[in-house]
């Protein structure tokens, strides 16, 4: 299938676990399969699908009695074997999410799908409706912002 390993990477990220993430990407080809009929808007089946995806993740956490922090969404689930790195690992989560949401929107979006959803910048122009040239200058801005604002929080 044309999306099988996008949607598994974005599974495997959501839910930290590679036999969730299987679990989870069936799911979701089961459930495209089941409501493809009412799906209306062609042009946008790639952000549907990840839409499904995302919601069968959410089911999977409720199944597990886990609500998906945070950390599970922008990361790896914390390993429940080091409490102090577990800490300090939610710390710096919180510090980073703090940092993005001092950038700007457009390039907050660019990092958020260059780094957490490893997107090429060729997808993210696509996404955005923007040209390569202005995602690239986007990253770079809001690297270099990322970077001052961690340098401020002493991350870095």
């Amino acid at each position: 299938m044309q999306y099988y390993d996008e949607i598994f990477r974005f599974a495997y990220y959501m839910t930290g676990s590679e036999d969730a993430a299987c679990d989870c990407t069936q799911e979701t080809f089961l459930r495209l399969i089941r409501f493809y009929d009412t799906y209306v808007e062609k042009r946008k089946f790639k952000a549907w699908l990840f839409r499904i995806a995302r919601n069968v993740c959410y089911d999977y956490f409720r199944r597990q009695k886990e609500v998906p922090s945070e950390d599970v969404t922008l990361g790896r689930m914390p390993d429940k074997a080091e409490p102090d790195r577990n800490l300090r690992h939610l710390e710096r989560g919180q510090v980073i999410r703090a940092a993005l949401e001092k950038l700007p929107r457009m390039q907050r979006d660019v990092v958020i799908l260059r780094f957490y959803h490893e997107l090429s910048i060729k997808e993210i122009a696509i996404i955005t409706d923007s040209k390569i040239p202005t995602v690239k200058s986007r990253l770079h801005q809001s690297i270099g912002k990322l970077r001052h604002l961690l340098n401020e929080e002493e991350l870095i």
